[in-house]
């Protein structure tokens, strides 16, 4: 984003100057058979003669697992069976020694993983010690396409050894935005982060005349009616949104093409329809006009705030939502249990971490267990959903929780799951490129000038355009290449 805007301040001056594996093995199912009752750590351990010879035991390496923040470190820690602690940043899987190497920094740990997997790509001038080299990595959503496209990364089905029969239970939109242009699955997930809509029951009832999560849903079901809503929001006395960005992030899940097509810049009309949208509900002041994050944003949430609805993902429900909507002040009249949820316009999600096996993994088997593990095992999914409350990556096993008890208590005891599960079997996502999370950003960036009616919206995107052409110099730019020629 640092990088963006620099770019935009740089454009925006010159232009005023010129006007598979099982839960607990995985050796059976990389080798395409289902045996899960075998340890893989123990099958590529095991003793084997000939005769009066014994065969000499293979030698045992550290098992190396990077991340990003300590999410994946402590589901594996706490819900990977066998999984023995050794101390803050290092365990044991059946007698394979499992070192941590944790960061908080992206941008570091970017740097520290392209070294590192630059050293075990075959072919490369430098060695990789064998305790030293990675093995596991995983990497958020913001930087997964560059890992996927990467030769550092290794096929999950044929490399690694999953079956396309565990992986079947996975919402396939996870698996879409981890498979590369060769049609190779490189990464899985064991979280899945559809969105919904989050709506305050109290005004609600006052606008629409009930909170019934259903009923609601067909006031909101697509952006005609989301509009149509607003006005009436509006005329109550209440805001539709908070932020002009709040409803982004569901534009852009449902584009129907990428950033970048045949090499070239694209700006997909879906995109161009949000900005359109966004400046009609700041025009009719359907939205509160905050920046998203900040603390008139947050304020928002609360039982003082004056906003029908938010665009949350499941985990932002429990982490997030339920924070914001108590309120960080003592006289806050807190909101908890005055939310629902219905899926909203367009499915939709926000964030992930991906499992990715490091090309030069010394122990495939392993690595393969503990993919299946954690992100194909339903009773496992299960036990983490119901433990921490975090949406995970299985059809069948959130399919399940989707008729249970299970509740959510800034929802009112509302059963969400339902609605995930909803949102996360609708969401497509064919569309992903290594330039998203960037132009995301600069696109949203730019158009807050067209928002406020400063600049038109031709404007505004002809200086998102030079600002995007201008950071990567490797794209064309279609549009101005027909103007040269005519």
């Amino acid at each position: 984003m640092k990088k963006f805007i620099a770019a935009l301040l740089t454009v925006v001056l010159l232009m005023s100057l010129t006007a598979g594996c099982g839960s607990t093995g995985s050796k059976e199912e990389a080798a395409g058979t289902a045996d899960t009752n075998t340890d893989a750590s123990q099958s590529s351990s095991a003793d084997t003669s000939s005769g009066s010879e014994e065969a000499e035991a293979p030698e045992v390496h550290v098992f190396n697992i990077y991340s990003i923040g300590e999410d994946f470190k402590n589901r594996v820690q706490d819900f990977y069976p066998g999984y023995e602690s050794m101390g803050e940043n290092s365990g044991q899987i059946s007698g394979v020694p499992v070192m941590w190497h944790v960061y908080t920094d992206a941008q570091e740990y970017r740097d520290v993983l392209d070294k590192k997997l630059g050293s075990q790509i075959e072919g490369s001038e430098e060695g990789a010690d064998p305790d030293d080299r990675i093995d596991l990595f995983v990497v958020e959503e913001a930087f997964l396409r560059d890992y996927v496209e990467s030769a550092a990364s290794m096929d999950v089905v044929e490399e690694v050894g999953l079956l396309q029969e565990s992986l079947s239970d996975q919402f396939l939109y996870t698996q879409q935005m981890a498979t590369d242009a060769d049609g190779k699955l490189k990464a899985v997930s064991w979280q899945a982060t559809p969105g919904v809509f989050a709506f305050r029951r109290s005004i609600a009832r006052e606008v629409l005349g009930t909170d019934n999560p259903e009923k609601v849903q067909e006031a909101v079901s697509d952006w005609e009616a989301f509009a149509n809503t607003a006005e009436a929001v509006k005329e109550a006395g209440y805001y539709m949104l908070s932020g002009y960005e709040d409803a982004y992030r569901v534009y852009a899940d449902n584009v129907t093409s990428a950033w970048v097509e045949n090499g070239a810049l694209n700006i997909d009309p879906h995109l161009e329809e949000w900005a359109v949208q966004t400046r009609e509900f700041a025009e009719n002041r359907y939205t509160h006009g905050t920046e998203q994050w900040s603390d008139e944003w947050r304020a928002d949430h609360t039982g003082d705030g004056e906003v029908f609805g938010f665009f949350y993902s499941s985990w932002g429900i429990h982490y997030t939502l339920q924070f914001k909507a108590e309120g960080e002040e003592d006289d806050t009249q807190s909101a908890s249990g005055d939310y629902a949820v219905c899926r909203g316009p367009e499915p939709s999600h926000y964030g992930g971490q991906w499992i990715i096996a490091a090309r030069g993994c010394g122990n495939t088997e392993l690595a393969c267990s503990i993919m299946k593990t954690l992100t194909c095992d339903p009773e496992v999914m299960k036990k983490i959903t119901k433990d921490i409350r975090e949406f995970t990556n299985t059809v069948s096993g959130m399919t399940e929780l989707a008729q249970s008890d299970y509740k959510a208590e800034v929802l009112g005891g509302q059963n969400p799951i339902p609605v995930y599960v909803e949102s996360a079997k609708l969401l497509s996502k064919l569309h992903t490129t290594t330039y998203d999370d960037d132009l995301d950003t600069g696109f949203q960036v730019t158009m807050q000038d067209y928002f406020a009616g400063r600049v038109s919206e031709i404007d505004a995107l002809e200086t998102f355009r030079k600002v995007a052409l201008s950071r990567y110099e490797e794209l064309l730019d279609i549009a101005g290449d027909e103007e040269e020629e005519q």
